[in-house]
């Protein structure tokens, strides 16, 4: 877009263009794109809501309106600009177009996130503020090999999603993952992204696979589709996010109400990095494994076979992330086996080094 004058705080990317008008308004913007003859969606965030702008040669064709958006002659409007051929519906990027998950892929961002300092958040604090203030939309941390996804729906996390090496870990395990932007040596990108109650609710619902009658005419949700993901207010398409979508066409659709029923969920007690602990046998831990000793047939008794194994892999020296991962349980479910074998005395914490 070449215009005599540009936004505010604008940048380009894979996710279009993103910014605000500062001192001029949303109307101004348009005005500037009808120049130029663009075609593509418009989302415009004021401080009550967002509206969505389809466009098509710089002419707006459709208008979706969400929330208590304003109006467009005002200023200090947030925007993203998603260049397209003219449609029929507005389209906006996934966040994550290449990630397993299917919430990551139907993740669209309305506007400019707020790019917060990994290192420096207390993220117990930031979600106890995020659940005062009821805030709806996604909290996200990503770096080079891993992506973690929180999902909030009137301030309190009702999906969460972690992928790595093309692994995919929920609920707590992602929240877990997440925990990590607020060690010191955090160095990926921690942002935060309001989202509309007619974006986050159907995202809830996929999330949670809550499933939708197909024929609803009144239908308020998302539609996953061979070309990726539809979303919905009262039957009407108002937002695709193209992608891949596995599988027939199917719906999901969760009312707020319903979704704040559904289980929260919070972070781990573990602080940040307890993952990365390792362990050694002691003298009783290695007896524990012989079986030329005593002590061998008693700890079969006491811990099964389960706790032999777990006691086998911690023995190797590998941290509890690795450990868990090689034995295909979650760290919430090793956790417990570890204070069992610490308790009896069969391992030591490695420290230093």
């Amino acid at each position: 877009m070449t215009t005599g004058a540009t936004p505010a705080a604008t940048t380009a990317g894979a996710q279009g263009m993103l910014g605000d008008t500062g001192e001029h308004s949303a109307e101004w913007l348009l005005e500037n794109l009808r120049t130029v003859r663009q075609s593509g969606t418009l989302a415009l965030t004021d401080s009550g809501g967002t509206t969505l702008l389809l466009l098509a040669r710089g002419q707006v064709e459709a208008s979706f309106r969400l929330d208590q958006y304003a109006q467009l002659d005002t200023p200090n409007q947030r925007f993203h600009l998603h260049t397209h051929e003219p449609t029929l519906t507005p389209r906006l990027p996934a966040r994550f177009p290449a990630s397993r998950a299917p919430l990551m892929r139907a993740l669209p961002r309305l506007s400019p996130p707020q790019r917060l300092t990994p290192g420096a958040v207390d993220l117990a604090d930031l979600l106890e503020r995020l659940h005062e203030a009821r805030f709806h939309g996604s909290l996200s941390y990503a770096t080079e090999r891993e992506r973690s996804v929180a999902l909030l729906v009137a301030g309190s996390v009702r999906a969460a999603v972690h992928e790595a090496a093309g692994t995919v870990h929920d609920r707590a395990e992602a929240m877990r993952a997440l925990q990590k932007a607020g060690q010191a040596h955090a160095r990926g990108a921690l942002e935060l992204d309001a989202l509309a109650p007619a974006v986050v609710l159907p995202l809830a619902a996929l999330a949670l696979a809550r499933t939708a009658e197909a024929d609803d005419r009144t239908f308020d949700g998302l539609e996953v589709w061979e070309g990726g993901y539809r979303f919905y207010r009262q039957g009407q398409p108002f937002l695709e996010v193209l992608g891949a979508t596995e599988g027939p066409t199917r719906r999901y659709s969760l009312g707020e109400q319903a979704v704040e029923r559904a289980p929260e969920i919070e972070l781990p007690d573990e602080p940040p990095g307890w993952e990365d602990r390792r362990f050694t046998l002691t003298l009783r831990g290695r007896d524990a494994l012989n079986p030329m000793t005593d002590r061998f047939m008693q700890f079969r008794a006491e811990h099964g076979e389960l706790g032999r194994r777990v006691l086998t892999e911690l023995g190797k020296g590998d941290t509890l992330g690795r450990t868990a991962k090689a034995l295909e349980l979650e760290l919430g479910e090793l956790k417990p086996l570890l204070e069992r074998l610490e308790r009896a005395g069969t391992l030591r914490e490695v420290t230093g080094g």
